[in-house]
């Protein structure tokens, strides 16, 4: 199974550090506008830890054209220096500097706090990156397969062209399928 693990000696930027507003007078508008810029310290953290990210992937020879389709969790694990910081607002920073070194796209990491623990002399976090068990609207590869088995093997239509198929891999809800005694059913399917 493929895994990515992570694990360094720093907390990433809080959401509330990493993009700030600025006020700018615009004098064709006569306004002042507000836009939002990357501060020095996320710039900083990024440059860090993208360069340890870079390392890593030499190291457990990660190939991230394998994270191009599907999804991904990002089970970490944080060890903070106060009880008052907010894990939650770790993850924006984290997935944008993982984009195109780890994953292909920070769309498709599901990211999950597994445990917060208290470590004021050492903050750091340890993450592991993992495919999910499922594919589409199937639960796992046995749902998966049994779908096939059941619709697609003795079906007149192409399953590499079929649009149902397809739509269902992508996790998408269609009138087509429905449940029938715990079953997946295409009721598309042409025999």
């Amino acid at each position: 199974m493929s895994r990515f693990i992570i694990s360094y000696d720093d907390l990433p930027i809080s959401v509330n550090q990493y993009i700030k507003p600025s006020a700018r007078f615009n004098p064709k508008t006569g306004r002042t506008q507000i836009h939002m810029y990357e501060t020095r310290e996320s710039k900083d953290f990024k440059k860090r830890f993208q360069a340890y990210l870079k390392r890593e992937v030499i190291k457990q020879k990660w190939d991230v054209e394998q994270t191009k389709n599907g999804h991904w969790y990002l089970d970490c694990i944080f060890y903070q220096s106060r009880t008052n910081q907010d894990n939650n607002n770790y993850y924006k920073i984290l997935c944008d500097a993982l984009t195109g070194i780890v994953i292909d796209d920070d769309k498709n990491i599901l990211v999950r706090t597994q445990r917060v623990m208290y470590d004021s002399k050492n903050p750091r976090f340890v993450a592991v990156l993992r495919p999910v068990e499922y594919t589409g609207i199937f639960k796992d590869n046995g749902q998966y397969t049994e779908f096939l088995e059941y619709n697609c093997l003795n079906c007149k239509k192409d399953k590499e062209k079929c649009p149902i198929l397809r739509k269902a891999k992508e996790g998408r809800i269609q009138q087509e399928i429905h449940i029938d005694n715990g079953l997946l059913i295409c009721e598309k399917r042409k025999t």
